[in-house]
């Protein structure tokens, strides 16, 4: 396991734990964080707020917001690498199918049961803890059981753990393509400086399988290809059908790109990184673990596939100020003050 993949998974314990342990901290006896809608009034680590006086609230989201606006433009899309429920839920319950992976006959037959069931628990408890941010948990989990639950909470329940199970069971990352709209606000939120997943293009291409111990661009004679020429070979193999068929290299010209689509069949959502960074492009690096262990096998650095900027690829010189960055951080700033000024006059 590197580092990345132990970050991905404490932070995944981190927002499991915070999403389900929430609704049962107290502060002096009561909800440390409860949208009591019957009562009319929220809960806010130790404020009293009536649902009339919940500027501070929309300020405070605001100013989240903006904070996530800045992280995105300044460190690219790690929210959808990492902390996204989606993302969070998708690879709990990918690692719930390792543990659940069974041998022989018995365990095939054993396998999908245990797995919907243990699935089913995870989805209904997470029915039971997002409505137990707008209804005491505790009074959730006892009237369950007994059948006592008020129609609306018995409802709300019943959505959220359904919409859970189905979502991570049959929809994934096709959530984050087709519905999530973040990914369609990226290029309002990103610039050429803003790190994201690359192909070197100039390193790879022309990509062609050849047999092993000829050494990485790096090591002969070949070196990097110039941008324009790296890109008329990525545009080649991308449209095959426009720009006719690829000609054939021999071993010496080749790029380091073996073509053995590892780093397409590792992406969850069927992305070709080759062919250019997407939108849609939810940054989980799988096609990075995957080009570099080709890499190792044959011999190469790793890197190929990479977490860069354009402007670095491009040998663009770096710049101190950048207008996304600095408007997202004063808007930041601006909604915190606001929350915090609200907030402490409504205590």
């Amino acid at each position: 396991m590197n580092r990345r993949h132990l970050l991905q998974w404490l932070v995944l314990a981190a927002m499991l734990g915070l999403f389900y342990g929430l609704p049962w901290l107290r502060w002096r006896g009561a909800a440390l964080l409860l949208f009591d809608i019957e009562a009319r009034h929220i809960r806010f680590f130790g404020l009293d707020l009536r649902m009339d006086a919940v500027l501070p609230m929309l300020w405070l989201a605001l100013a989240a917001l903006a904070a996530l606006c800045l992280v995105t433009s300044l460190y690219g899309r790690l929210w959808c690498a990492y902390a996204c429920p989606q993302t969070v839920l998708t690879r709990l319950h990918r690692a719930l199918q390792r543990i659940t992976t069974l041998n022989g006959l018995a365990g095939a037959r054993i396998e999908p049961v245990l797995r919907h069931a243990l699935w089913a628990a995870i989805a209904l408890w997470t029915g039971i803890t997002f409505v137990g941010y707008f209804s005491p948990v505790e009074g959730l989990v006892t009237g369950l059981p007994a059948l006592a639950l008020g129609r609306w909470e018995a409802f709300w329940i019943a959505f959220y753990a359904f919409a859970t199970w189905a979502n991570v069971l049959f929809l994934h990352e096709r959530v984050c393509t087709y519905l999530c709209p973040y990914s369609r606000v990226q290029p309002w939120l990103t610039d050429a400086f803003t790190p994201s997943i690359h192909y070197d293009a100039r390193r790879g291409e022309p990509r062609g399988a050849r047999p092993a111990g000829g050494g990485s661009v790096m090591q002969r004679a070949r070196g990097l290809l110039d941008p324009v020429t790296a890109r008329d070979y990525v545009f080649r193999a991308a449209h095959p059908a426009s720009a006719g068929p690829r000609p054939t290299f021999s071993d010496a010209h080749l790029g380091d790109c073996t073509d053995c689509d590892a780093c397409l069949l590792a992406c969850p959502i069927g992305l070709d990184i080759r062919n250019g960074s997407t939108g849609s492009c939810i940054e989980c690096s799988a096609c990075v673990d995957a080009c570099d262990d080709t890499m190792a096998r044959s011999g190469f650095p790793a890197g190929l596939i990479l977490r860069t900027s354009s402007a670095r690829i491009e040998q663009r010189a770096p710049v101190t100020l950048r207008t996304r960055p600095l408007l997202f951080g004063t808007l930041t700033l601006l909604f915190l003050a606001l929350a915090m000024a609200g907030l402490l006059a409504a205590g």
